[in-house]
């Protein structure tokens, strides 16, 4: 008898739920360890940002933002000068930024469709506040180090937008996209979207950390499915180009956040999954490159509490090969989309 996907969801969540009711007391300290992340790190490094880049997206001061970007938007990367603002702020702001004014500017007919997906395969970055602040600065105790994880994770992000623009069309000039709004109307339905949207990655990281609690996951495995307790929490376990690619990964616990994005912009999540694979690919050869040329220790607190140099296991040649490599995946992607 074939046993449908329904009720092997139902029987999992059945399952977690009495886990998490069984070992109460593991999942109450597990969500309370993820309701202090939240709390520290992702509530104060992305809410104002966030806030700030929609009001921004919904005044007519975006369409100088867009006009300024014109020139890389439209003849570097062949997007719509619409997709301008939205790429800036979404690699600045950090997740899921990016992906909520993909969807806004879909959604507003500022873009298409192909665009809108575009987008997302590469504009899913952990930003400013969270890689340079909580993860460099906070974490590693090193702002260097955040400083350069934020460019490998950017320039990684800009690589593959630039690669996969080849098999589109140059763009000579196209409107910029924009709704706007009165000030004060665009500072309330800003403030709402954004209160929204980092209730719900706090919402994952509690329910994630309550989970984690109860069912122990092995520690280098930890940020592939929740990449702010995962490095929070096990940062010592990894190099910097291992940080960059879990950053760039970001983790199952957001990929799961962005699920109605990726179905309203019509995009399988077989096709989101592997662009976070060669996005952070692409994260690891570049921290390593950049790291021959701006050399960064950080501090690791053992026992001895001494600071160490992070080893790396490539060599440089090894490294650029990475890339390129990566970069043939995608023009191979890229074409055999083209021939269907």
């Amino acid at each position: 008898m074939k046993i449908k996907k329904e009720s092997i969801e139902l029987i999992i969540l059945v399952f977690i739920a009495i886990l998490l009711i069984a070992f109460s007391a593991d999942a109450k300290n597990g969500a309370k360890h993820g309701l202090d992340m939240a709390a520290q790190v992702m509530i104060p490094g992305l809410l104002p940002l966030l806030t700030i880049f929609n009001l921004i997206s919904k005044t007519e001061s975006v369409r100088l933002i867009q006009n300024l970007l014109a020139p890389f938007t439209e003849k570097v990367l062949r997007l719509p000068r619409a997709a301008g603002s939205a790429i800036v702020f979404g690699l600045v702001g950090g997740y899921p930024t990016g992906a909520i004014l993909t969807e806004s500017l879909y959604a507003n007919d500022d873009i298409d469709e192909k665009t809108a997906k575009r987008l997302l395969s590469f504009n899913v970055n952990g930003g400013v506040g969270f890689i340079i602040t909580a993860v460099g600065t906070i974490v590693l105790k090193s702002e260097r180090a955040g400083i350069l994880l934020f460019a490998s994770t950017t320039l990684a992000a800009l690589l593959i937008a630039f690669v996969t623009s080849f098999r589109y069309e140059k763009i000579s000039r196209s409107h910029a996209g924009y709704s706007a709004l009165p000030l004060g109307e665009a500072l309330n339905v800003s403030t709402q979207s954004s209160v929204h949207a980092v209730l719900n990655v706090s919402a994952y990281i509690i329910l994630f950390s309550a989970v984690f609690g109860v069912v122990k996951i092995p520690e280098p495995l930890l940020p592939l499915i929740e990449i702010t307790g995962g490095i929070v929490d096990n940062y010592r376990l990894f190099s910097l180009p291992e940080i960059a690619f879990l950053l760039s990964f970001s983790g199952l616990c957001l990929h799961f956040q962005l699920l109605s994005i990726i179905k309203k912009l019509k995009m399988s999540y077989f096709e989101f999954f592997a662009w976070r694979i060669l996005h952070a690919l692409f994260s690891y050869g570049v921290c390593f490159l950049l790291l021959q040329v701006f050399p960064t220790e950080i501090s690791v607190f053992s026992n001895s509490a001494q600071s160490v140099a992070v080893p790396f296991s490539l060599n440089l040649t090894l490294s650029a090969l990475m890339i390129i490599g990566c970069a043939v995946i995608v023009l191979d992607i890229e074409s055999k989309k083209r021939k269907c």
